[in-house]
Parts: C-alpha cells; sequence; structure tokens
C-alpha cells in the first residue's frame, strides 16, 4: 500500500497549483509572474497540507476549496479585470487537467473487467501533469497560430514621406481613442516604425523610453509631429503614449483614419505581429 506523507502532499499540490495557474494565464491571455505563481502554489499545497492532517473539518470543505482557488487567482493575477472570468478559467483548468490523469491511470478490475482509477504514486502523479502540460502549451500554441492567421493583416503607414509595411493584430477589444479628436489609435511598436524617422528623431525615441521625456526632448529639437495619448491596459495602471498623426494609414485594403502610437517595447514580432488596430 502507497503511503503518502504530509510534506510529499504539500509539494505535490504546490507543482501541480504552480501548473494549473501557468496553463490557466495562457488561456486567459493574462501575465503571470513567477514570484506570484509560485506564493500561490505555496498557498495551496500549505491549504492541502493542513486540510489532510485535519481529516473532515471545515477544512476539506468544498467552500472552503474553492475560497482557496479564488485566493490563488488573485495573488497571481490581482485585481484585474474579468477577475472572476480568470477564476472559472481556473477552475475549468484544474478539473480538465485532473480528468486527463485520472484517465490515464485507470486500470481494469480482474474479476469484473471494469474500469476504475488506480492508485498513483507522487513520482507519476507529477509526471502526468507536467506531461499533459506539455501537451496543452503545445496544442495551445498551435491552435493559437491557427486564429492568429485570419485576424493579423499588414499595415502601412505613410509619415515624413516614408512608408513601412507592418504586421498587425485586428483587435476588437483594442477601444484606445485620442480624447481631443475622438479618433482611433493604432498601436505599433518602435522597432517596426523605425525606417519612417530621421535619425535624431529615431535617436531620441530609442534612449527616451518614457513619452514625456521623449516629447520634451523631441521639442528640444524642434520637432512637433508627437503627441501624449493617455492609454490603459490590463493589468497596468493608467499611462501615456507618444503618437503621431499619419499622413496614410492603410489595413489591408481598408483606408483608416485614425493615430499612430508608438510601443517603445511592449510589442514585437515575436507574438506574430508588430502592431494593434481596432476593428
Amino acid at each position: 500500500m502507497y503511503v503518502l506523507y504530509v510534506d510529499e502532499l504539500f509539494v505535490q499540490n504546490l507543482l501541480i497549483d504552480y501548473l494549473l495557474l501557468l496553463a490557466t494565464a495562457k488561456v486567459a491571455g493574462l501575465p503571470a509572474k513567477r514570484s506570484r505563481l509560485a506564493l500561490a502554489a505555496v498557498l495551496g499545497g500549505l491549504y492541502a497540507a493542513f486540510a489532510a492532517l485535519a481529516g473532515s473539518s471545515p477544512l476539506s470543505s468544498p467552500a472552503l476549496k474553492v475560497t482557496v482557488g479564488l485566493l490563488m487567482v488573485l495573488i497571481v493575477f490581482g485585481a484585474a479585470e474579468r477577475l472572476l472570468r480568470t477564476a472559472l478559467i481556473f477552475l475549468g483548468v484544474s478539473a480538465a487537467f485532473a480528468g486527463a490523469v485520472m484517465a490515464a491511470t485507470l486500470v481494469r478490475g480482474e474479476d469484473t473487467g471494469l474500469l476504475y482509477p488506480g492508485g498513483v504514486s507522487f513520482s507519476s502523479l507529477i509526471l502526468s501533469f507536467a506531461g499533459f502540460y506539455v501537451l496543452f502549451s503545445a496544442a495551445f500554441r498551435f491552435t493559437a497560430r491557427r486564429r492568429l492567421r485570419g485576424e493579423v493583416g499588414r499595415l502601412t503607414v505613410t509619415f515624413g514621406g516614408r512608408s513601412v509595411t507592418v504586421s498587425a493584430l485586428a483587435d476588437t477589444g483594442n477601444g484606445l481613442r485620442e480624447p481631443g479628436t475622438g479618433l482611433p489609435v493604432a498601436v505599433c511598436s518602435l522597432e517596426s516604425l523605425s525606417p519612417l524617422f530621421e535619425k535624431d528623431v529615431l535617436r531620441v525615441l530609442t534612449e527616451h523610453p518614457d513619452p514625456a521625456e521623449a516629447l520634451e526632448e523631441l521639442g528640444r529639437l524642434q520637432v512637433y509631429s508627437f503627441f501624449l495619448v493617455p492609454c490603459r491596459t490590463v493589468g497596468k495602471s493608467a499611462g501615456m503614449l507618444l503618437a503621431f498623426r499619419p499622413q496614410g494609414l492603410r489595413h489591408g485594403s481598408r483606408e483608416l483614419t485614425a493615430l499612430v502610437a508608438i510601443d517603445p517595447e511592449g510589442l514585437n514580432d515575436a507574438a506574430g505581429y508588430s502592431a494593434i488596430v481596432g476593428v
């Protein structure tokens, strides 16, 4: 008979909760810091250990289990928008992984021929969860690439007599607008827009990632084509982006009347696109 000790139970649940929260971050499309993941996983491991020691007590109640799960989600993702949605994703991912591991450990009874869950050792359980996480991540990346192919197009920006074409994600959630004119704002990485700018302008934009500082330095160069646009993104506080009015803007075959904001470091082609436009 396999005996599971409390310290093994703690480590087991810590590792499993870490993988589950990491998978939740992928599905929800939210950033997750390793330190927060580790802290939430420690909470999950401690809860499992204390619940096992207490036996049949209020610590093992379904309501408390759900509460601990919500606290773990809150630790990792903070008071982000759609927190309830993220918590439901975490519960769904947990159920899916648990079901997959249970299915993988079914054994057939010699007398009845029926399938029933077999005993699983500590190492087998961890390896099963890790294996399913690898499969899940690979499948998620594959489906994400397929989805992005239909949503990523070509964005051509003309400014200062020069043009550049970048890969752009058409995002229905991009509601960024310039408050004064009400015009929509497309967001592009600095690297993708660099061919549009003179050397002095590009130097300022590169050396001063802070939009306010960059605008001040551009003023010293008597470059007045740029201005600030307030913005807010999921998981971050309100801030500003440096923007300009392009002479031309085309997304695929569609002409856009919009402004262009510069993201100095948040977008790159590794994600499959270097610009975001609203649709």
